[in-house]
């Protein structure tokens, strides 16, 4: 991997200074495992032959003021700089941030939660922003999911996912682990035909950091379990949530060691395990059919969709389907719901972009969120759905809208234009006023 301008980037840098005294045990070791070189102060004053420090950690008995401001001096003339206590004073992470650090932990200190911290600062300083060729790649790759969705098996969309993934990134290993926490055993779904291990089933007792990042939802570095235990670390363990659930980890190997990816990038590797794991999640529904989120995620998703919204000036709509009766049955009963709900959700699921949302709603309807998409937008879409399946009332609620500052009032809002929508006799569609 290379930086901006090409140069390689090699180990990733880390000068230790302030308090020896004061370092967590086993400190320069898992800093050795974890892939960082440790480099002299001679490096990042460039007095040495080395190259400078990526990033600084400094280690404190407390924090001090006088101590403190001195360690943070000249925080915009140097690289990021880490601050650790070796006190368990919640205050002293605070002080540290409002000095200028890039990051502060306060005893007691867990090395791997560090390493990764340490590693995100380098991977900020190296990629600030996502590139032109970050975005192409992410755009190649949501139309390809949109694409998928219809015409192939979850499992295939989530390996043709995988292989995607890891050649945007120059990955030699990356693989999804379908695991909960308290599994004894995760399924293993592998992205690439040249490095196919040929286990379908891990015993994740040999492997340790998988059920810590799994319990603290923490993206951490591990070895491989067929490997020398002190080896340094070849993999990035990257837990995927899923409607408020941990669906598994991501596995991603460079050439030989942890791949060092941007911020931009490391987004781009959650985005897309994301929908892999949706994918192997929605081709496991009780009845064959998808499963869907929970209740509860409909409030979460919209929430952030609100906050989305609002810091950058963008549009999104709820919908809510009622399915009817068709006609087609001659005594349709309480069974007919769930029946005409589950062949609307087939339907939907065909023209659904990589960002919407469905869930259940009530009794029987269906509610999306629609990013990006204004009211007009939303009901070409319920026009074309309603080509294909009949009898169905819907309601619509954009963002932005003068009556709406939380989440509830735009549910409030989506249900009387379901009422108004239900009411019509001819297009059947209502959008609030």
């Amino acid at each position: 991997m290379t930086g901006p301008a090409g140069e390689p980037l090699g180990p990733p840098r880390v000068q230790l200074d302030g308090d020896a005294a004061a370092r967590p045990e086993g400190l320069e070791r898992a800093l050795s495992r974890a892939g960082f070189r440790l480099v002299g102060a001679s490096a990042s004053e460039n007095g040495g032959h080395e190259l400078p420090a990526d990033v600084l950690l400094t280690t404190l008995p407390d924090a001090e003021p006088t101590r403190l401001r001195a360690a943070l001096a000249r925080p915009r003339e140097e690289p990021p700089r880490i601050v650790v206590f070796a006190v368990a004073d919640p205050d002293a992470p605070a002080a540290a941030l409002a000095l200028g650090a890039a990051d502060a932990l306060a005893a007691p200190v867990h090395l791997p939660e560090l390493c990764a911290r340490l590693l995100a600062r380098v991977r900020d300083r190296q990629y600030p922003a996502a590139t032109a060729h970050d975005l192409g790649v992410r755009e190649t790759l949501r139309d390809f999911v949109q694409e998928a969705r219809g015409g192939l098996h979850p499992d295939e969309v989530a390996v043709a996912l995988l292989r995607r993934l890891a050649r945007a990134l120059g990955l030699s290993h990356c693989s999804f682990v379908v695991t909960r926490p308290g599994d004894e055993e995760g399924r293993v779904v592998e992205g690439l035909q040249n490095d196919q291990s040929g286990r379908d089933r891990l015993e994740l007792a040999r492997y340790p950091e998988i059920g810590d990042a799994v319990r603290s939802r923490r993206t951490l570095t591990m070895t491989d379990g067929d490997l020398d235990v002190a080896s340094r670390p070849t993999f990035l363990v990257l837990p995927v949530v899923l409607d408020d659930t941990v669906a598994g980890v991501l596995l991603m190997r460079g050439a030989d060691a942890v791949p060092v990816l941007s911020a931009a990038q490391l987004g781009l590797a959650e985005h897309l395990a994301v929908e892999a794991a949706r994918s192997l999640v929605d081709g496991r529904g009780a009845t064959g059919g998808p499963a869907l989120p929970p209740p509860a995620a409909l409030d979460r998703r919209l929430q952030e969709e609100l906050e989305r919204a609002r810091r950058y000036s963008l549009s999104f709509s709820l919908v809510l389907l009622h399915p009817e009766s068709d006609g087609t049955l001659d005594e349709p009963g309480l069974e007919t719901v769930p029946r005409r709900r589950d062949e609307l959700l087939g339907r939907i699921r065909r023209e659904l972009r990589l960002p919407d949302f469905v869930a259940t709603y009530g009794d029987g309807e269906l509610v999306l969120v629609l990013p990006e998409t204004a009211a007009d937008g939303a009901r070409r879409w319920i026009v074309r759905i309603r080509e294909r399946v009949a009898g169905v009332a819907a309601g619509i609620a954009a963002y932005p809208h003068p009556a709406v500052t939380v989440p509830d009032d735009l549910l409030a809002l989506v249900e009387a234009a379901l009422r108004r929508g239900r009411a019509q006799t001819v297009e059947r569609i209502g959008v609030a006023e």
